[in-house]
């Protein structure tokens, strides 16, 4: 595995109903700071890829949603972990472009920033629009069950997307994928 694809809400950070509006309420998920920074020191690029639709809905300003980033960079980077892209879909959904998950245009953008084939890369998600993404870039795909993860896995994943590993959280994907310590 040369890449690491992950969403935001829900895998890093906890998803809230609504979505995250401020900084102050982006809380990261137990665990999801230290398992990125195992990425990072095993020298494995990590790209977020994530819809962010409260911008395209008017909900969230482009300067709100820029402030949440630096949040969750800041939290991120006190505990020593770092993203090393973001990739941002701010569409509504009714007005969804290729870019926005299940459309797979954020993660083959990834690929390409970092030359990496699709079978050399993992999506880590909690929604079925993510492994809808991975499946569609070709890429290996994780489904973690905090965020919506548990109700997807419960509701079953359709045959079409497998094989998807179910994880609890990011840090036992991560375990998955490097080993644990």
């Amino acid at each position: 595995m040369r890449l690491v694809l992950t969403d935001r809400d829900g895998v890093l950070n906890e998803d809230r109903p609504g979505g995250v509006r401020h900084p102050d309420e982006l809380r990261l998920i137990a665990g999801a700071a230290d398992a990125l920074r195992r990425l990072n020191e095993a020298g494995i690029p990590v790209a977020l890829v994530t819809n962010q639709s409260a911008v395209g809905r008017g909900l969230l300003s482009p300067a709100g949603l820029q402030a949440i980033q630096e949040r969750l960079v800041a939290e991120l980077a006190g505990a020593g972990a770092r993203l090393d892209l973001i990739l941002i879909a701010p569409d509504h959904p009714e007005r969804a472009g290729p870019r926005r998950k299940p459309g797979p245009g954020m993660l083959l953008e990834a690929l390409a920033h970092f030359d990496v084939a699709p079978d050399e890369a993992v999506m880590v998600g909690d929604d079925l629009r993510d492994i809808e993404a991975a499946q569609a870039a070709r890429c290996r795909r994780i489904l973690v069950r905090t965020g919506k993860g548990a109700a997807v896995a419960a509701a079953g994943i359709p045959e079409g997307l497998q094989p998807v590993g179910v994880c609890a959280d990011f840090a036992a994907a991560v375990d998955r994928l490097l080993g644990p310590d």
